[in-house]
């Protein structure tokens, strides 16, 4: 929160964050493990697959994470993410924190685009006079 004229303050706007999670469309074989063992590795690419035959998505997910303020947005991927759930991605390493700080950026970048390109458009508003 800021500090406004004559003392008020301007209450900071949400943003808010949503993660979105579908199939990751890069192949499972080759791509999931690198061991050096290559039983190893099949025995996870096998256990991968089975559980997309059964439709768990956190097999082999593409995770996108959003950052929204009113209709602008950012976001943040991250491909080949084998978890039990959402709650064992989020839990299990600072991936989600980090994709959130990107998609936030993303979003900023976003609004100062929309900033220069009102600002563009004003001028030639203005010309059309």
């Amino acid at each position: 929160m800021g500090q406004g004229q004559g003392g008020c303050f301007v209450k900071a706007p949400e943003v808010t964050y949503r993660l979105t999670v579908e199939q990751d469309d890069t192949p499972v074989r080759g791509n999931a493990l690198a061991s050096g063992d290559d039983a190893e590795d099949k025995q996870c690419e096998d256990e991968i697959l089975a559980r997309l035959d059964r439709g768990d998505v956190w097999a082999w997910a593409l995770v996108k994470v959003i950052a929204e303020c009113g209709s602008f947005y950012g976001a943040d991927y991250l491909g080949g993410c084998c978890y039990k759930d959402e709650k064992d991605f989020i839990a299990c390493n600072d991936y989600y924190e980090s994709m959130k700080s990107e998609a936030l950026l993303n979003l900023k970048q976003s609004m100062k685009a929309a900033v220069q390109r009102g600002a563009e458009a004003a001028k030639l508003l203005k010309r059309l006079k």
